[in-house]
């Protein structure tokens, strides 16, 4: 499944985000929110949508591993393990639904 514009432009706002807007990310309770919420300034809703749907697809088969897909198509450049990748679709899942 070729992944959507969203998972491009996501993955390079995070890892630029992550660097340099919010480098102390990890240390408050909501900064990978705050990472969320500056790709959804960024690119909007409808990229947040789009994100969503693609995010849903992969979670649903267990076996895919999402370690390879990021390292694969990621526009970051540093490599996140499919446990990581994981844990972040569903956060970022988590955080997209409470924006309803």
């Amino acid at each position: 499944m070729t992944p959507p514009k969203s998972f491009y432009d996501f993955t390079l706002q995070f890892h630029q985000d992550l660097d340099v807007v919010h480098p102390g990310w990890a240390d408050t309770p909501d900064g990978r929110n705050q990472i969320y919420e500056d790709f959804r300034q960024s690119y909007g809703d409808q990229a947040v949508r789009e994100l969503v749907t693609y995010c849903e697809k992969l979670l649903a088969d267990s076996e895919t591993d999402l370690g390879s897909l990021w390292f694969k198509e990621s526009k970051a450049d540093w490599v996140v393990p499919d446990k990581g990748v994981r844990f972040l679709f569903k956060d970022f899942l988590i955080w997209a639904a409470s924006l309803s």
